[in-house]
């Protein structure tokens, strides 16, 4: 199973905007936070996972749920809206749409959110990550038409997410509660704010449009739209495969932060991968009794 963490691309420092953006921040609820830590693996050998489980992971990644009530109430919700208006939406875009323009549409929001990678890369003391997402974001955005074809990746720079709430990690604030924000997703406190700094800290918002514009508004739609499309199966499969799947979504989002947090402080996949439980381990033959 995959685990998951999700960026909140759906931002608004301004009200009255108009009916198109608030159509389009219900059109993305639920899991444009939450959604890649199901579309993200957290550098978990999922292979060696038994399915219908949720791996354990390190002590300590999960996070605190003091109001899995109203979480939980929160969490039905957006999943009842989502298979009624958004999986639709979400699969005859996927139906109609050709594969190269839905990878098209990837790359060019992948690249928009390079400089947000880059500040959070520098803020975190990561040098050479800010290294890379600045040369991604000057090959794909001139020889990449604007970022529709990921040239960078093509030569060995491949993308890589960075964002606020792990920076905040980065340098020792803890997650506080789990909180599931109703057409939002899966988030802590720590996160939560996180996302507000990117939201308004955005350097594309700034220097082109935010919200107010319709570059911003366009933008915003194509990023939940994505995000949505982006954990489709993984979301599909939450449902289907496990018992209660609001634990496994905490449990994964958990983890997946437990990670990016690890990450940013420069503990490698093996070394993180270590800390996992063999899952593909044969249990031992108890000791024969004399």
């Amino acid at each position: 199973m995959g685990v998951v963490d999700v960026d909140l691309h759906a931002r608004s420092r301004h009200r009255g905007i108009g009916g198109r953006w608030m159509a389009t921040a219900c059109a993305g609820l639920f899991l444009v936070s939450g959604g890649q830590a199901l579309a993200q693996p957290a550098q978990v050998p999922t292979a060696q996972i038994p399915a219908g489980q949720i791996p354990a992971g390190k002590p300590g990644a999960q996070i605190a749920d003091p109001w899995e009530g109203a979480n939980r109430k929160f969490y039905e919700l957006s999943m009842a809206v989502d298979h009624a208006v958004i999986a639709p939406v979400v699969h005859g875009y996927l139906r109609v749409t050709p594969g190269p323009v839905k990878t098209g549409v990837k790359n060019v929001v992948n690249n928009l959110f390079e400089p947000r990678v880059f500040a959070n890369d520098v803020l975190q003391g990561r040098f050479h990550k800010a290294g890379q997402a600045t040369i991604r974001f000057a090959v794909n955005s001139t020889v990449g038409l604007g970022g529709l074809i990921d040239v960078a990746s093509k030569t060995g720079v491949p993308y890589h997410d960075s964002d606020f709430g792990q920076t905040l990690g980065r340098w020792g604030v803890g997650p506080g509660p789990y909180i599931f924000v109703p057409f939002y997703g899966p988030s802590d406190l720590r996160d939560g704010i996180g996302r507000l700094a990117d939201a308004f800290g955005d350097p594309v918002s700034w220097t082109i449009g935010d919200l107010t514009t319709t570059f911003g508004q366009v933008r915003t739609g194509v990023d939940v739209l994505q995000a949505r499309v982006d954990i489709d199966d993984e979301l599909q499969g939450l449902n289907r495969d496990f018992t209660d799947p609001y634990v496994t979504l905490r449990s994964g989002f958990s983890q997946n932060r437990a990670y990016k947090v690890d990450e940013a402080k420069g503990v490698s996949p093996a070394a993180q991968v270590k800390d996992l439980p063999d899952f593909g381990a044969e249990t031992p033959p108890a000791p024969a009794k004399p």
